[in-house]
């Protein structure tokens, strides 16, 4: 029975590598709300969920969200560019690396707050591109192996001087040979990536409220409490705002005057408050509202905005209710 190498057992983990990172460019890029500020996928609104208490967070305060649109399409056309080096097996320990390092980067930021951490895909992907960042596509089907000795037709297609019978392709020859392969990919990615973004078609889906009531972080020496005794309010509710400034329909944010956590307040159509922990329970991303349901703009959960009940996505567990109340004008939080 023939044995099969080490190195081409790794060939169809390479292949997904690759099919993946190009799907994962296409979808970004397909999305029509990625680009547009308010959509529940807006790119703007991910960065800043996964910049929250992550140790990445610097990176993407300082580069990506100053940026979001531009942020967000660059790494759409790596991860294609990347993914087609990879299924083609050209550059490969180049692109295991950059892919590796940006799956580190996800890991860090999107994926830090997951729980346990392996539920995370982020951290898995790091791993699977370290074999190839450390022998390439050896023993495999790749271009990279093919140059080493290429074909009289593949040297004729790209117009260099077919090497004579016997004769090894000389340095000169292979890096020409590399640099043409490596234009007609990179071709090939910013064709799909153009395809990509001209499909997607124009946004017509829900705007997200981005609110945020004055009066927010009482529970870290902000607004001074309200004296229950004197205002008939529960003990301990600190004012958030006028109730004038959330119509029905819309959302706000204020801090927990508990915790200092973020916490989503909605007014329902019919007038009444309703109040939720703004943090997703998936990965801890600050959700939003779309004037339906409540959602996470990291990973996709959505969540009842009548009960906080998880209505789809990975979420594992409902958001935690809490208590707000209206008098006099005014919204007040309630401490858990």
């Amino acid at each position: 029975m023939r044995t099969l190498r080490p190195g081409a057992a790794l060939l169809p983990l390479r292949l997904f590598l690759g099919i993946t990172f190009v799907y994962a460019g296409i979808q970004k890029l397909s999305d029509p709300g990625f680009l547009h500020p308010g959509a529940p996928t807006y790119i703007g609104s991910q960065l800043q969920g996964f910049a929250n208490g992550t140790p990445g967070g610097f990176l993407l305060r300082t580069f990506a969200i100053p940026h979001a649109a531009l942020a967000g399409i660059g790494v759409a056309v790596l991860e294609i560019l990347i993914g087609l080096l990879m299924a083609a097996g050209l550059r490969t320990r180049l692109a295991a690396a950059a892919g590796l390092s940006l799956n580190l980067v996800f890991f860090l930021t999107a994926s830090w707050h997951t729980s346990p951490y392996f539920l995370g895909s982020d951290i898995v992907f790091v791993f699977a591109w370290l074999p190839f960042v450390l022998a390439g596509a050896a023993d495999q089907p790749a271009l990279d192996n093919v140059l080493e000795n290429p074909p009289e037709a593949l040297t004729r297609r790209i117009r260099l001087t077919p090497p004579t019978a016997g004769r090894a392709q000389t340095g000169l020859e292979a890096t020409t040979t590399r640099r043409v392969l490596l234009g007609e990919l990179a071709t090939a990615g910013l064709a799909i990536a153009g395809i990509s973004t001209l499909l997607k078609g124009p946004y017509a889906g829900p705007i997200a409220s981005a609110r945020t009531l004055v009066g927010s972080g009482g529970g870290r020496g902000g607004t001074k409490r309200t004296s229950a005794r004197a205002s008939g309010l529960p003990r301990g509710a600190v004012k958030l705002g006028p109730g004038r400034r959330l119509p029905r329909g819309q959302a706000a944010t204020y801090s927990d005057p508990s915790d200092g956590s973020p916490d989503i307040l909605i007014r329902e159509p019919d007038g009444n408050l309703k109040a939720f922990s703004a943090v997703c329970t998936h990965a801890g991303c600050t959700v939003g509202y779309d004037g339906t349901e409540i959602y996470c703009p990291c990973h996709g959960a959505q969540y009842s905005a009548r009960t906080g009940e998880v209505v789809g996505g990975p979420a594992p567990s409902g958001l935690a209710p809490k208590r707000v109340v209206e008098a006099d004008g005014q919204i007040y939080a309630v401490p858990s």
